[in-house]
């Protein structure tokens, strides 16, 4: 099967419903079974600015631990990023994870490359010489991070710790991306099973075991095919990536102020201006 592409949305004012990219094929609606199994025309929908992503905050000197339960990629890097080019190789802090986010963020949404040297210049900007996203106990992957930006929910939680008692960055992998969440509700039996003569308890909410999250979005996920090449060069895709794409909507303000922001969160004009997505190979390239 072919490798993995990420489409990634670079405004906020595109409606969940409305913006489709139906160039792609297999067609989800008329594929074939056996034969084309996996649909690839879907809607692009916007995660990233939609409340739930958030900038990640610590709490304490030593140990440092996640604040509050964090989605986002700010969440990720202070997880899989250790500063290597610090005395002590501690975790990043909050603001140089936020501070990466952003600048990876506004890379994309000026629809630039972002392969792991860009990454890795990102973080070395934020922090000192000798950081990258595989370099000592960092674990951090150039496609994780483009699975963030197309909309996959990575949580860490409050109360995970990123940084010891010495100061010293905790190895290995303490956030997840999420799965999809539980949604059968406990029973006066408990939650292993249900009989058709338990008792459901109404008030009592499905239990959530991790990576189970009810934050998480279903996603399609997206081949590097030639199709999505030619779509990228000559069809939909490549009208939602021309940067003089114009869109309006009557939910949203334009300009200065307005609530119509890119991934960078930089306000988009007047006219509706910007560019709509970018497509990206599994190693950050543009396609």
């Amino acid at each position: 099967m072919a490798t993995r592409a990420y489409i990634v949305l670079l405004r906020n004012d595109l409606p969940d419903n409305l913006l489709e990219v139906l160039d792609l094929i297999p067609n989800t609606s008329q594929r074939r079974f056996p034969y084309e199994t996996y649909g690839q025309t879907h809607y692009l929908s916007y995660y990233l600015l939609d409340g739930v992503n958030n900038a990640v905050t610590t709490a304490g000197a030593g140990p440092i631990t996640i604040a509050a339960d964090t989605y986002g990629l700010s969440g990720y890097l202070i997880d899989r990023i250790e500063n290597t080019g610090t005395l002590g190789t501690p975790a990043l802090t909050a603001a140089e994870a936020v501070t990466i986010a952003g600048l990876i963020e506004a890379d994309a949404a000026g629809g630039n490359p972002l392969t792991a040297p860009v990454i890795d210049a990102h973080i070395v900007a934020a922090t000192v010489a000798g950081n990258g996203l595989a370099l000592g106990n960092s674990t951090g992957t150039v496609e994780e991070i483009l699975r963030i930006l197309a909309g996959e929910r990575y949580k860490i939680a409050a109360g995970v710790v990123v940084e010891d008692g010495a100061n010293a960055y905790v190895p290995g992998i303490k956030g997840f991306f999420t799965t999809p969440p539980n949604r059968v509700q406990p029973t006066t039996t408990g939650p292993g099973g249900r009989k058709s003569t338990d008792r459901v308890l109404p008030e009592v909410a499905p239990i959530q075991t991790p990576p189970e999250d009810v934050q998480h979005v279903f996603l399609r996920r997206i081949y590097d095919t030639g199709d999505l090449h030619r779509s990228a060069l000559l069809g939909d895709l490549a009208e939602l990536k021309d940067p003089n794409y114009s869109f309006l909507n009557a939910a949203f303000t334009y300009g200065a102020g307005g609530t119509a922001l890119s991934l960078s969160g930089a306000f988009i004009g007047a006219g509706g201006g910007w560019q709509a997505v970018q497509v990206y190979d599994e190693n950050g390239n543009v396609i």
